[in-house]
């Protein structure tokens, strides 16, 4: 019988050690934009997160109840110098065992800020930044954990080759120094000086502007004192720290780039304070710049662009075949207690960001707003001037429709545009809605998500 517990035991501490890489792969895969598909992996990640504390409870429960070794006898041992390497072993797994156990009980605590009633109860006195602030210590403590009970592992069977050892302690390098190379802050740009220090990166070379001094040659677009992407390069052209050949097609409503340094088939990324780089097909004249944001240019195909430029034609073909309305097709909303969908919405601008857009620009936050208007949907916006990890948001965030209101982890993300480009293929990027200027695109799609 003992025996038998004794396997039992095992089993399901080597499934906590699967649990536990599945937990943290997803986790990673969301905040690092690893997979496409964020609200299927956000769901997995769940899963797993549950698995891995039913797994945890049953370790510790076992471990207290069955493994009785104290921590002053294994002290003397090692003084005494009897097995002190099995000893010195046991001692640090006993130690990062508590350790991990303190700080997944708070690491669990914060993510439950995931759930409404959890949230409007604890959000205040456990918030969910704990929840990603303190997993790399529980990580490198886990690590370490695991490497132990894998040595354990390799003793029992007998197994004693050096290569092996030196093996284990590598991977087990690795994954501490990947846990912390995760929590590093990547690809900051530097705030804007009047010295212009802000940095845009052509290809493999870096230039360097200031913002102060960027105009735009959208003023059909932006008020005076903001511009887009597209402006940087036309403000470094004039400077002639490059070469910039470009023309204006008015049936897709863009500016087309012709040549960059005597090259073609330039494209962009784009992120803002406290995101990562991310695939997308929106204009690039219309995409505005803000404090501490990423932008860079590099190579794509020829399918790409004959791609994009269509689905630019016919979003401004479409704008003229209904008038000069803005018409979308398809509206649909995913909540968490509800799913709607629209057809042929007219869009009208409410003109809620007149400090940044010209009077009557429609952005994405528009489409929210005139379903409310027309009496389809309840919402309300929020004001954000920082999020997490995003020193620089200042914008309104859609927080609530119908009673389906953001908590905690959990709330409303949105994308708009062409089916080929849906999800994360170009579509789904992260500019706040109020943000985003629209043409005429024949969907937008708004869904609740917990990260």
């Amino acid at each position: 019988m003992a025996s038998l517990r004794v396997r039992i035991h095992r089993i399901v501490s080597w499934s906590l050690v699967v649990s536990f890489f599945a937990t943290i792969i997803t986790g990673y895969g969301q905040t690092q934009n690893w997979f496409k598909n964020q609200y299927v992996v956000s769901k997995i990640h769940r899963i797993f997160e549950w698995f891995f504390i039913a797994f945890l409870i049953y370790h510790i429960v076992y471990t207290v109840w069955k493994v009785r070794i104290k921590t002053s006898k294994l002290v003397l041992k090692i003084r005494e110098g009897r097995g002190s390497t099995v000893n010195s072993l046991r001692l640090i797994q006993k130690i990062t065992s508590w350790f991990t156990l303190a700080l997944t009980l708070l690491l669990i605590l914060a993510g439950l800020n995931g759930y409404v009633w959890f949230a409007k109860i604890f959000g205040t006195i456990i918030p969910f930044a704990w929840h990603r602030k303190l997993d790399m210590l529980m990580n490198i403590s886990i690590f370490i954990h695991i490497a132990i009970g894998f040595k354990f592992l390799l003793i029992r069977k007998r197994i004693r080759k050096r290569i092996v050892d030196y093996s284990l302690v590598i991977i087990t390098i690795f994954l501490i120094g990947g846990a912390i190379y995760l929590q590093v802050p990547k690809n900051s740009a530097p705030p804007p000086t009047s010295e212009g220090n802000v940095s845009i990166l052509i290809g493999d070379e870096t230039f360097k502007f200031n913002p102060e001094n960027v105009t735009t040659i959208r003023p059909d677009i932006f008020v005076d004192g903001h511009f887009s992407m597209f402006d940087i390069l036309v403000h470094l052209d004039e400077g002639e720290y490059i070469d910039l050949q470009y023309h204006f097609d008015s049936s897709m409503n863009t500016h087309v780039i012709d040549l960059l340094n005597l090259e073609t088939n330039w494209w962009y990324q784009v992120f803002y304070s406290g995101g990562w780089p991310e695939r997308n097909v929106y204009r690039m004249d219309h995409y505005a710049w803000k404090e501490d944001t990423n932008f860079k240019l590099y190579k794509e195909n020829d399918e790409f662009f004959d791609n994009v430029y269509s689905i630019f034609h016919e979003e401004v073909s479409r704008k003229i075949n209904n008038g000069g309305a803005v018409i979308i097709p398809t509206v649909i909303i995913r909540g968490n207690t509800f799913n709607i969908e629209f057809t042929n919405v007219l869009v009208t601008p409410h003109n809620i960001r007149n400090d940044t857009f010209q009077l009557g620009i429609i952005t994405a936050v528009d489409v929210i707003m005139s379903l409310g208007d027309q009496g389809n949907i309840s919402y309300f916006l929020k004001w954000y001037d920082s999020i997490g990890d995003a020193d620089v948001v200042r914008s309104y965030w859609v927080n609530g429709i119908n009673d389906d209101i953001a908590h905690g982890t959990c709330g409303w993300v949105y994308e708009s545009g062409a089916w080929l480009y849906q999800r994360f293929a170009g579509n789904h990027i992260h500019i706040p809605q109020d943000f985003r200027p629209i043409n005429s695109p024949v969907y937008y799609e708004t869904f609740w998500i917990c990260l």
